[in-house]
């Protein structure tokens, strides 16, 4: 008949803290990627805007372009990114183009992260 150990003992609590450390990794690392998710896609959903309002009512200057991209950062609380785009007139229309760097702090070592987004109105 073979008999059961009633409590195991050895490898849980290594294998506990190997999870809680991964865990914890996976935590670190969403806190910081997290928002630069959020403030990316709050770019692109400007850039949606700019390009879907050109059809209904559309800008015809650069300074126009500016103003409506300044508003729209405005009305989502994006006033840090006002000096990370640009507006020029370029073959017959204007091209809005946002570019800005961030970090990701991986502990063993901070990547770089670049954002390079753009959009072209007619």
């Amino acid at each position: 008949m073979n008999k059961l150990p009633a409590h195991q003992k050895g490898a849980s609590a290594i294998v506990t803290i190997i999870v809680l450390v991964v865990l914890g990794y996976a935590v670190y690392v969403g806190f910081q990627y997290v928002p630069q998710m959020i403030e990316s896609k709050s770019i692109d959903s400007v850039l949606r805007t700019m390009e879907d309002s050109q059809k209904s009512d559309p800008v015809y200057t650069d300074v126009d372009a500016k103003n409506k991209v300044i508003k729209l950062l405005q009305i989502n609380d994006m006033n840090n990114m006002l000096n990370n785009f640009t507006v020029e007139k370029k073959d017959g229309g204007i091209v809005i183009a946002f570019s800005y760097d961030r970090e990701l702090n991986l502990i063993y070592k901070v990547q770089p992260m670049k954002f390079r987004k753009k959009v072209r109105l007619h």
